[in-house]
Formats: structure tokens, C-alpha cells, sequence
């Protein structure tokens, strides 16, 4: 609600109507001052009118929001009410169906209890999320364990089994090294521990929840008789004598802290790098290139990018100001275990290793992982379905580039795309790394459009709209833990209450202190109601998916996109037939990708 606040008040003030946009770069964050940002580049200032959301978009969105709070409204009783903090998450969705023995379908409910609600505890559906959850792009196919893994991992199962795993393709992993390499842990809010008169009675302020992260190292087993990853093995702690956690070795609710501890690590490295870094940043000087020169130039080719950078600036301007804003009271700092400062580092050292076709062009960046064409894993839905799409959207690219140019002379000689080409990667400009910095031939430019237009549909849906499903109920993926193995009960027995009390991003506090400064000073009172609330808006349906565009190919591109719609319907048919024998074996379905629910562009 406070993002959606700060967009509105964003929007009045300061919209702008302009023929070119300007770039910018990241400045150092004020708690980082001598760690460099200045990689990545940016819109300068606000985004022109014309770039502004639609007042019936902003009507959706506001209307989502009212039916959000309506429904906390009717939650919140329940949630601070509760027997205990493990029921106070279990209450804070609405009841499907009301009435006598649930006869009669809710018509308010629209917090929905999540699917993880009844499965976050198992193996499975921890397995699960790294193939078909909100970030299915941090695993990866072991190819040399003595050098992917650690020494700890290694000795701990043995090199010859992990190579003989190796061998028939079987061992996976996920290694979260970047936050490894971030210095300031644990982590609390942003400027709090320079304020020294916020605290009671002018006091100096208390240390509020720090917030404790990881960097895990995971192994997984795959068996391709029952088409499904298990967990082999995970490692917390990057030190010689880390120790190894396995589900025979653990108390049933040590391993379940664990596994937690993991999936907070992956929460960070998802929303910050992996969804606002690699989608959301990344797409920026695309879209003020071609904004610059093909707009500019109303060139035909802008008919194609148009769908793919609705709304996308004025998202990330408002990004900018609430979620990583560089002041008190953004998201990422009371949410973040890692906190804004370090939030950008990681998104910085994205970029730094960054390559057009390689990181965002799909098999490339899946052959990155292991993951080539020898390598069949049908439980891999993200790449699945994924490839179908790719291969769509390169279809539509090919086609609708053959009704612009007639020829690859025709190509070369067309100022206004070399233009293009020259801004995206001019250092002072776009500076995309791995962009062409001309074109040369109909190909090449086929192939841009396709890997523009997969990182704003494909890319972007899969990562963002699978989050109401799970960061909605907080135990299942946490943004963020407030303990960690230091303080943990020896006890097995005693270790879930712990966790629920103490681990877990916070519902509700009886803190007067906190209570009463939360209005001029974010605190993670509701830190846990706060990440429904957010993850509920941020999948919003979109009214723009990629099987709903006729309308905006009516003089150009026509018989390119009827073709497209084509193979797109075949496309939704597998996946809903699949999904339909999903649910009949009481598993999760994975309906991201199906173009019925994949906008074009970063729409939210």
C-alpha cells in the first residue's frame, strides 16, 4: 500500500512531456559511500506523459488494493487473536467458500489461502520451487562437483558418488555466492542505527529485528524414474568446518529451519537480482534507446518493442523511489535482510558479468547452468514450457521482421535501426553489453527482437507472478529471518515454537515504542502482512499477455501475429492439459507461462 501510495503521489508530481529521454547512472548508496553503482544505466529524472500508466490501469491497480485491505480487514482479528504466531499466519487468508458447511462460494475472498499452506513443510515442495517457483534461475546441472561444490560437500558424500551422479546427469545445485560476498550481515534498517535521539524518551533507537542471512550451498538428486528433485544436502556456512545438513542427520524441525534458511537466501537473490535486476533495470536503456531513435523516427520496428515497454518506466521510477529508495522507510531495507546499500551491490555485480544474448536469450542462459540440449529433465516446467515460448516469440520476430525489410541490404542501409544499435551500446548511453552495435543482416535483428521480447514476457512472468503463491504465506518463502542458528534451542522439541516466535518475519509486536513511531518510521511491526499485502499487488493480472495484442498489429505485422496467436493457442492447450493432470494428482500446476497469462511487457 505505501508503494502504491508513493506511485500515486510520484505520478502528480512529476510527470513531464519530452521528445528524449536522458540517461543516468545509479549513485553509491550513502550507507556503502565508496562501493561504485554507476554500471547500470537509468532514465534520468521522470518519465515523459506519455509513458505514464493508463487511468484505467491505475484504476485496476486501485482496486486491487481496496479489495487487498477489505479482506485484511476481515483477517486481521484472527491473525492477532490467534491461539499462536504459527496460527496468526495460517489466519491471514479469507475462507474460499461460507455458509453451512461451505455451500456457498466467498464472494470476498481475495486473499486466498496459498497452496504452500498445506505443503511447505515437505521435501518436495521445497525441491519444487528451484524447477517451477519464483526462481527457477538459480539452479544448475553439476558438471565438475570437486570445483562447483564445496570441499565441505564433497567430503561429506564422497567424490565418487557425486561423479557417478555427475555422470548420468542426476546431481544439481544452487550456490548463493554473490551474498557471500556482501559484508554487512546481520543487516537492519537503513539510516535506524545512525538515528540516536528516535528511541524512547529521546533515547538512542533500539536495534529493531536485525535481520540474519546466509549463503547456502545446496545439492539435489534427481530421479528420472519418478521425474522429481530431491534434496541431497545443504550447507549454511562458508567455512572449512561448515557442517553439511541432510534430512537423516537433523531433528525434524532443525532440518525445517534449514531449509528455511535456504529459501531466504533464494527470496533475496530472486526479487532483487533475478526479478528487478535481470527484468525490470535490465529492460530500462532498451526502452529509452529505442524510445530515442525509433519512436523518434515512428519506424515500423517500433510497433513490435512498443508492446514490449508498456509501462515498464514509470514502474521502475516508482521502484526507485519506495522499494530502493536510498532513505528511511524503503521496502527493501525493513524487508531485506541485506538491505538496499547491498541490494544494489548485487544488482551492480549483475551487470558487471552481463551479455545481451547470452544472459537473457534463453537457451544460452539455460546452457549457462548446464542445462543443454543432451540434458532432458521433463520436471523442469520454467524451461519447458519456457522453450516453447522462446521458440514463438522467435517465430513471430522472424516473420514480422520479413514484412519490414525486404531484403538484408534493406537492413544495413536503414539509418534509424543503426542508430538504435549505436545508442544501446554507446558506453555514455544504453551501454548494453553483448547488444549488436550494428545491423548487418534480417537474422540478427529477428534475434533481438526475440530476446527483447522473451525477458518482458516469459522472463518477467516467470519470476514475478508465482509470488502471491509463495512469498503469500510467509513461512513458505520469507523475504527475510530474524534469527539465526545462534540462538536456536538445542532441543528438537522446543525449535518450531522458536521459529515461529522468533525466526520469522514478524505479524504483529506489542512494542508501544514501535507501534507509535511506524507512522513517521517503517518498522517490520506487520513485516509479514506488509509482503502479502505487497506480493498480492505485484500479481495483478495484466489486460496486455501476449495472446491478446490483435488490436496493436492492425497495420502492421498482421499475418505475422494471426500466425503467432496460432501456435501461442497450442502453447496454452498442452499446459492447461497438463495442469488438468496436475491437479488430479493433487500437485501444484504451472500456469506462468501460459501465454493467457503472460503480458508483453513489464506491465507491474
Amino acid at each position: 500500500f505505501r508503494t502504491a501510495l508513493s506511485l500515486m503521489r510520484l505520478l502528480r508530481s512529476g510527470i513531464r512531456k519530452i521528445k528524449v529521454l536522458d540517461y543516468d547512472t545509479y549513485t553509491n548508496h550513502p550507507e556503502f559511500p565508496d562501493v561504485d553503482l554507476s554500471l547500470m544505466k537509468m532514465m534520468d529524472g521522470a518519465p515523459p506523459i506519455n509513458e505514464v500508466l493508463s487511468p484505467r490501469k491505475l484504476g485496476r491497480l486501485i482496486l486491487r488494493i481496496l479489495k487487498t485491505q477489505l479482506a485484511l480487514d476481515t483477517v486481521l482479528d484472527g491473525v492477532n487473536n490467534a491461539s499462536s504466531q504459527e496460527e496468526a499466519y495460517k489466519a491471514c487468508f479469507t475462507k474460499p467458500r461460507i455458509g453451512w458447511f461451505g455451500i456457498l462460494p466467498n464472494p470476498q475472498n481475495f486473499l486466498p489461502p496459498p497452496y504452500a499452506v498445506d505443503n511447505w513443510e515437505k521435501d518436495s515442495e521445497f525441491a519444487r520451487q528451484f524447477f517451477c517457483g519464483t526462481n527457477p534461475l538459480m539452479i544448475e546441472v553439476a558438471k565438475d562437483p570437486e570445483k562447483q561444490l564445496s570441499k565441505n560437500i564433497v567430503n561429506h558424500f564422497g567424490k565418487n558418488k557425486l561423479q557417478e551422479l555427475t555422470d548420468k546427469n542426476q546431481l544439481l545445485f544452487v550456490s548463493y555466492d554473490d551474498l557471500a560476498d556482501l559484508k554487512v550481515n546481520p543487516h537492519q534498517m537503513f539510516p535506524l542505527p545512525m538515528n540516536d535521539e528516535s528511541g524512547p524518551d529521546g533515547g538512542p533507537a533500539p536495534q529493531v529485528h536485525p535481520k540474519f542471512f546466509y549463503a547456502p550451498i545446496v545439492a539435489f538428486t534427481y530421479d528420472y524414474d519418478k521425474d522429481e528433485l530431491d534434496v541431497l544436502g545443504i550447507q549454511l556456512e562458508r567455512t572449512d568446518d561448515a557442517r553439511v545438513y541432510t534430512k537423516n542427520t537433523c531433528g525434524e524441525n532443525e532440518w525445517l529451519v534449514v531449509k528455511c534458511q535456504v529459501i531466504a537466501a533464494d527470496s533475496n537473490m530472486h526479487q532483487w537480482v533475478n526479478h528487478l535486476g535481470k527484468t525490470h533495470f535490465t529492460m530500462e536503456p532498451h526502452i529509452i534507446a529505442s524510445y530515442n531513435t525509433l519512436r523518434q523516427a515512428r519506424h515500423p520496428l517500433y510497433t513490435f518493442l512498443r508492446q514490449t515497454s508498456r509501462d515498464t518506466l514509470v514502474l521502475n521510477w516508482a521502484a526507485r523511489g519506495s522499494l530502493v529508495k536510498y532513505d528511511a522507510n524503503a521496502f527493501g531495507d525493513y524487508q531485506s535482510p541485506v538491505g538496499v546499500g547491498q541490494v544494489m551491490q548485487l544488482i551492480n555485480k549483475m551487470w558487471s558479468r552481463y551479455s545481451f544474448f547470452e544472459s537473457t536469450g534463453l537457451p544460452n542462459e539455460l546452457a549457462s547452468r548446464g542445462f543443454t540440449e543432451d540434458v532432458q529433465i521433463p520436471a523442469y516446467l520454467y524451461r519447458e514450457d519456457g522453450m516453447k515460448l522462446w521458440n514463438a516469440i522467435g517465430g513471430f520476430a522472424t516473420d514480422f521482421v520479413d514484412e519490414v525489410f525486404d531484403s538484408d541490404e534493406a537492413v544495413a542501409s536503414d539509418e534509424v535501426v543503426q542508430e538504435w544499435a549505436k545508442e544501446t551500446t554507446d558506453p555514455d548511453k544504453g551501454d548494453v553489453k553483448g547488444f549488436p552495435t550494428s545491423f548487418e543482416d534480417k537474422e540478427t535483428v529477428a534475434k533481438v527482437l526475440q530476446t527483447i521480447m522473451w525477458m518482458t514476457s516469459g522472463l518477467h512472468a516467470a519470476v514475478n507472478f508465482p509470488q502471491y503463491e509463495e512469498y503469500g504465506y510467509v513461512p513458505h518463502k520469507p523475504l527475510h529471518l530474524c534469527a539465526d542458528f545462534s540462538t536456536m534451542p538445542e532441543d528438537d522439541a522446543e525449535i518450531r515454537e522458536w521459529m515461529f516466535e522468533n525466526m520469522f518475519p514478524h505479524i504483529n509486536t506489542d512494542d508501544d515504542w514501535l507501534r507509535e513511531s511506524a507512522n513517521t518510521l517503517v518498522t517490520d511491526e506487520h513485516a509479514a502482512i506488509d509482503s502479502l499485502a505487497m506480493v498480492r499487488l505485484l500479481t495483478t493480472p495484466s489486460r496486455n499477455c501476449l495472446d491478446n495484442l490483435s488490436d496493436r498489429f492492425e497495420k502492421i505485422g498482421t499475418e505475422a501475429y494471426d500466425k503467432f496467436l496460432k501456435n501461442l493457442n497450442v502453447i496454452s492447450e498442452e499446459i492447461e492439459a497438463r495442469n488438468d493432470e496436475a491437479e488430479k494428482a493433487n500437485k501444484a500446476p504451472y500456469n506462468y507461462l501460459n501465454p493467457s497469462n503472460v503480458p508483453s511487457s513489464i506491465d507491474i
